[in-house]
């Protein structure tokens, strides 16, 4: 019997922000069942610190290179028409065969290969703020014209399709997916008031992205997306088909907005011991001290979004929760796959910091990944080897009995081949000037900027915060180690540009 599979899948959650990964004040108790009942990842490192080239590597096994994602707004190509002879008939001269129509996606895969599969929330593979001549079904333009919440086109292989877009109070908005609709057809007064300035209980010292949402938890998006999977599975489906379903919660992402019903006893919680400046070593990359400086907030907007941020994580687990519950009343718990996972972190205090840039920064790739297998699976209890989101769908893939094409850069991470697995980061932000690549192993970091030349080296078993930046401590020698980490890196990244892949035709 096939077995259902189920990512659910957080936006902006450090690693470090569940109980079962050593968060004594976290709030997630199903979170942390879930990884009892399966595997834990100490070390799962993100492929790019933002959204869209994140998401592209885990649904594409591949590497920022190889899907040409590189910055958010790029999306993940696809070739809207089926038929291009011009550009076939070029490519079958030049290549011998035509030109890709896209890159296969997990969604994709599965599909063929007989599974029903859904999307619901936020995948966010298309920009949110191209304008609407661009044609994207993820873009706010698009959502202003009434017929579009009845597209039933495959959407990346999703056959159901139910968006979310946009973070925050924004997510209530009518242009913003099949929820803001919903919630303004269902409840109009509560979506008139959460979209009227009124809304906000924004007290004199915080920024205005940092505040309790009146609209009740029972309503906001992450409970709605909890009742439409469970509805989804109440269907009455008569081709009996495994499910794959993409669970995509816009939070934790900024702004700081949970629910101000389940939010009051988070305002007191303990804080961590964030990351400090005085106590750094080791001179860190030009570019990093100017990302540093301008992403400085005060000590009080760190503590308030850290504390907002514990307590949408607890909503996200109490909808988790409901899912995981519904799974196991229908009797399907066991034979499904399920992983929990993010696409990149936050600063969330670090060094006076909050959200996220295109710098490679561990508070921002050291990303949770839990995955519970099927009864007949026997998953260790955790794995500390390195592991990429480029390397969830072959792993996924190979659970599922089924074979990864030769192009796929991730691998099957619980094939013991694979023990020196080194992820690759790839950061290349809107201006060249910002281009860095990193390379993980088990024990550390290690990062080139192009344009520079400079270097990044932390050791993680002794420096997780990244204080020490050994490239330039007067005390410790690393040359040999650097120039092992930078011969690697530069392959793997040559390596891993695929350049066809990008093409939706020749010219």
């Amino acid at each position: 019997m096939k077995k259902n599979v189920i990512i659910l899948h957080t936006d902006q959650q450090r690693y470090d922000s569940l109980g079962c990964n050593g968060n004594q004040h976290a709030r997630t108790e199903h979170i942390d069942s879930l990884a009892e009942d399966g595997c834990r990842f100490t070390r799962h490192i993100a492929a790019n610190t933002t959204c869209m080239p994140s998401r592209a590597s885990l649904l594409t096994g591949l590497y920022v290179p190889g899907h040409g994602v590189c910055s958010n707004g790029i999306p993940l190509w696809r070739r809207t028409r089926e038929d291009d002879p011009i550009s076939d008939k070029r490519s079958m001269k030049l290549f011998g065969e035509k030109v890709q129509d896209k890159i296969p996606t997990m969604a994709d895969k599965l599909g063929d290969w007989g599974y029903q599969t859904a999307l619901f929330g936020k995948i966010h593979v298309q920009p949110h703020l191209a304008p609407k001549g661009y044609g994207f079904y993820e873009s706010y333009s698009g959502w202003h014209q009434e017929d579009i919440v009845d597209d039933e086109n495959s959407y990346y292989g999703f056959q159901t399709k139910k968006l979310i877009l946009g973070h925050g109070e924004q997510t209530c908005q009518y242009s913003c997916g099949h929820y803001g609709r919903w919630l303004h057809q269902q409840h109009p007064e509560m979506a008139a008031y959460i979209t009227s300035d009124t809304a906000k209980t924004v007290l004199p010292h915080i920024r205005k992205d940092i505040y309790l949402s009146k609209l009740p938890s029972a309503l906001h998006n992450t409970m709605w997306l909890a009742d439409e999977v469970c509805a989804f599975m109440d269907q009455d489906k008569a081709d009996d088909k495994p499910l794959f379903m993409f669970v995509g919660f816009p939070d934790p992402h900024h702004p700081f907005t949970p629910p101000e019903d389940i939010s009051q006893d988070f305002m007191t919680m303990p804080l961590p011991a964030f990351a400090s400046r005085e106590h750094m070593k080791g001179e860190k990359p030009s570019k990093v001290r100017k990302t540093m400086e301008a992403s400085q907030t005060s000590k009080e907007n760190c503590a308030m979004a850290y504390r907002h941020t514990m307590a949408s994580i607890y909503l996200i687990d109490q909808a988790i929760g409901k899912i995981i519950n519904h799974l196991k009343e229908k009797g399907l718990y066991e034979d499904t796959i399920i992983v929990f996972t993010s696409d990149h972190g936050d600063y969330l205090g670090d060094f006076d910091m909050l959200m996220k840039n295109d710098i490679a920064f561990h508070n921002l790739l050291h990303l949770p990944f839990i995955v519970k297998g099927t009864k007949d699976m026997n998953l260790p209890s955790i794995k500390h080897t390195p592991m990429s989101n480029a390397d969830v769908m072959p792993t996924l893939l190979s659970m599922l009995g089924m074979d990864t094409d030769s192009y796929i850069q991730g691998v099957d991470i619980f094939d013991q081949a694979n023990e020196d697995n080194t992820p690759m980061v790839t950061c290349f932000g809107v201006t060249t000037e910002y281009r860095n690549i990193s390379l993980y192993d088990d024990t550390y970091r290690y990062t080139y900027y192009l344009e520079t030349k400079e270097e990044e080296l932390y050791d993680h078993t002794t420096d997780i915060q990244e204080l020490n930046n050994l490239v330039n401590d007067p005390d410790v020698d690393v040359t040999e180690i650097c120039k092992t980490f930078r011969g690697k890196l530069l392959e793997k990244h040559v390596e891993s540009d695929l350049g066809i892949y990008h093409h939706y035709a020749l010219w």
